[in-house]
């Protein structure tokens, strides 16, 4: 798997576990006001979250930002935001030709498949739908991510590794915080597939197996 697979893959799980703690902010809402605008509660035992909903809107899919404008009644903030999010994340879909019925669990599955060129752009909306639920407007909250004390980093040495702790544990990531550039064959790195340009990051377990002195798991 190249680093631009695990880019996209971390920010795919990262998306998850913020859609996730929509759900529980629409599910509240609607507990207050004591209306049945949605049924949270099966979104919040479902694994994986895209489904399109019958109150979506119809806001542009794939823009970085969403353009402020005035905001919904408070009663309903949530639930809009959750339309909103659906829908842009449906024109996702979309755009990349993930087949019905569209959630994170196909795309997931597609990624694989995916060249470099088409996965790197993908990553790039997967973070901009990311940033959108996390920033200050919405959710407020960073990027699930943990230290990784006392471990060097594979390229530069400084011990400033932080895991993407996102999904599954086996899809864990791990990231430098320098925020240093690959240059290549002869970055020295491990990155599986090295690609020049790219923001190193590594499977957990080849960090932790290098750690170890057993062979990096790719």
């Amino acid at each position: 798997m190249t680093p631009h697979h695990l880019h996209a893959l971390a920010a795919a799980w990262s998306l998850q576990a913020a859609r996730q703690t929509l759900a529980f902010h629409v599910d509240r809402e609607r507990r207050h006001n004591g209306r049945n605008l949605l049924d949270a509660a099966d979104i919040l035992r479902a694994p994986i979250y895209g489904q399109r909903l019958s109150g979506g809107g119809h806001g542009d899919p794939v823009s970085g930002l969403l353009t402020a404008g005035r905001r919904p009644p408070r009663e309903t903030l949530w639930f809009d935001r959750w339309n909103t999010a659906d829908s842009r994340l449906n024109g996702i879909y979309r755009m990349f030709a993930i087949p019905e019925p569209r959630n994170l669990q196909r795309l997931l599955t597609a990624m694989p498949g995916m060249s470099v060129g088409v996965v790197r752009i993908l990553t790039k909306h997967l973070d901009d739908e990311d940033a959108l639920l996390r920033g200050p407007e919405w959710l407020d909250q960073p990027r699930p991510t943990t230290p990784l004390v006392g471990v060097p980093c594979p390229h530069c040495g400084e011990r400033q590794l932080h895991v993407q702790t996102a999904g599954p544990i086996d899809t864990w990531t791990v990231i430098c915080a320098t925020g240093r550039l690959c240059t290549g064959a002869g970055c020295g790195c491990g990155m599986p597939g090295a690609v020049e340009g790219v923001a190193h990051i590594w499977p957990r377990a080849a960090v932790l197996g290098a750690v170890a002195g057993a062979a990096p798991t790719q």
